[in-house]
């Protein structure tokens, strides 16, 4: 039998967040001490990345026989399938450890916080970046993982993003072109109402799926964008930021034009374009070019709200590049997948490289009875 000492720190909670980890014989011989930095999070949060560290490290092992011991009863309790698990933001990380318990014949045992400071000591001198007196475990797979078992183990805590194209304006019932750079109309009355049924089904899907809930939004500036941002605000209550790469194609000057109309005038022009990544509308945008602003995008927010979940605010085509640069596809998916004005998708990412969906285009909120 040998003994595991878990601990998690957050200063703020949340706040910054580290956990720490113990590993002693029966007698008191070291085995392994580690720990880790976690960005902003909880301690629960934290406490759990503990354990599934831990559990980590000792797979790599020939040790089998455990103890576990942690001076927070909800982990121990919760893990003991005793008490439920409440939170969405702690779903996962639970079903993780679960996981990685059943190879052992592991005992789950409630410390006080006083027999527990060895632990305790090393996430906090994580949580310091003082190293100096252990070695970190080399550790390669986050916490949560993707949920298919065929997809490829991650390395990066995800981010989840919540994709809502803002609801329709006056420029959409009379299906005129509106892009970044053209005519910035504001939600007609039917607008707002696709707005307000986003806001209520955000937190259901999320829900469903099991995900974090939100601790931003951000969105495009146009107007738009950002009402329907702002009605999504009352709803979930989280800070409130916009950015300008979210904002919609340009079209240059097509510009409040009906389609129709511009391609009796340029049939040849509007075919070129049509399945382009490259060819742009006069004084317009490409397909390339909103990819150029909104890939740096996606890659910040892996590393800013890692383990996160962010609702991004925005429009038909920024929507669709997230959605296809999620799936990793043929080119086709910048033009094949519709998002209606106030659908919402759900797609998550490990890092630029690789995405899952839950998703896309989900509309049954803008059903009426």
């Amino acid at each position: 039998m040998i003994f595991v000492y878990c601990d998690g720190a957050s200063r703020g909670n949340p706040g910054p967040a580290s956990y720490g980890v113990s590993i002693v014989t029966a007698s008191g011989e070291p085995i392994a001490e580690f720990g880790e930095q976690l960005g902003i999070r909880t301690n629960n949060y934290a406490e759990y990345q503990g354990v599934i560290a831990a559990l980590r490290y000792l797979s790599n092992t020939e040790h089998r026989d455990v103890t576990i011991r942690m001076d927070s009863k909800l982990v121990i309790e919760q893990l003991a399938g005793r008490w439920k698990v409440k939170s969405p933001d702690m779903r996962e990380l639970v079903s993780e450890a679960s996981r990685l318990l059943g190879p052992f014949n592991a005992t789950l045992q409630w410390i006080p916080r006083e027999e527990n400071s060895r632990a305790d000591e090393l996430a906090n001198q994580a949580l310091d970046g003082d190293a100096t007196d252990f070695a970190p475990a080399e550790l390669e797979l986050a916490g949560v993982q993707p949920r298919s078992i065929r997809a490829p183990r991650q390395t990066k805590e995800p981010v989840t993003l919540v994709l809502v194209r803002h609801g329709h304006t006056k420029a959409t019932e009379r299906d005129l072109i509106a892009g970044g750079d053209g005519a910035d109309p504001e939600l007609s009355d039917l607008g707002v109402m696709d707005a307000e049924a986003a806001a209520k089904a955000i937190p259901a899907l999320l829900e469903y799926f099991k995900l974090p809930e939100p601790t931003a939004i951000i969105h495009s500036p146009m107007v738009r964008t950002t009402q329907t941002a702002e009605i999504i605000a009352k709803q979930v209550s989280v800070p409130l930021t916009h950015d300008e790469r979210l904002r919609e194609i340009g079209f240059g000057t097509w510009n409040g034009q009906e389609m129709t109309a511009i391609n009796a005038e340029k049939p040849e022009f509007v075919r070129s374009w049509q399945g382009s990544m490259s060819v742009k509308p006069e004084q317009g945008e490409s397909i390339d070019d909103l990819v150029g602003r909104i890939s740096p995008l996606i890659s910040e927010l892996c590393e800013s709200h890692s383990g996160q979940t962010v609702v991004l605010v925005a429009h038909m085509m920024p929507v669709r590049t997230i959605a296809a640069l999620s799936a990793k596809g043929a080119p086709s998916l910048f033009w094949s997948t519709n998002f209606s004005p106030g659908s919402v998708s759900i797609v998550r990412f490990f890092g630029p490289e690789f995405a899952e969906q839950f998703v896309i285009n989900s509309c049954q909120h803008l059903i009426s009875d």
